[in-house]
């Protein structure tokens, strides 16, 4: 889905059309959420999630405006250097035993 508004006005400021939202449900019963794929020039940017929805239909207009406004938050921002995902690391921080990057997966 696009982040133009349809046939409602969803609140927010409107979002360029490179980026896109794809909404989804993770979870069962009153752990259950969802949550949007925010896409630009179908690169993955961000993953928005809310909890509370009662239908994918609200899920998908609550989801919309929270795109929107996070989009034009990020446009917004001083864009400096590399902007790929990538490890932070602190200055003089020593690697520990959980850094190995298996992410709890047997060794």
């Amino acid at each position: 889905m696009n982040l133009y508004p349809f046939d409602e006005d969803l609140g927010g400021p409107l979002a360029p059309a490179d980026w896109t939202m794809s909404v989804g449900l993770e979870g069962q019963g009153e752990s259950a959420f969802y949550f949007a794929e925010i896409q630009r020039s179908g690169n993955h940017v961000c993953r928005l999630a809310i909890v509370g929805a009662k239908c994918k239909e609200e899920a998908r207009r609550l989801l919309a405006v929270k795109a929107r406004l996070w989009i034009a938050e990020y446009l917004a921002r001083p864009q400096t250097g590399i902007t790929d995902i990538d490890t932070l690391e602190r200055p003089g921080a020593r690697p520990s035993a959980s850094d190995s990057g298996t992410f709890g997966a047997a060794e």
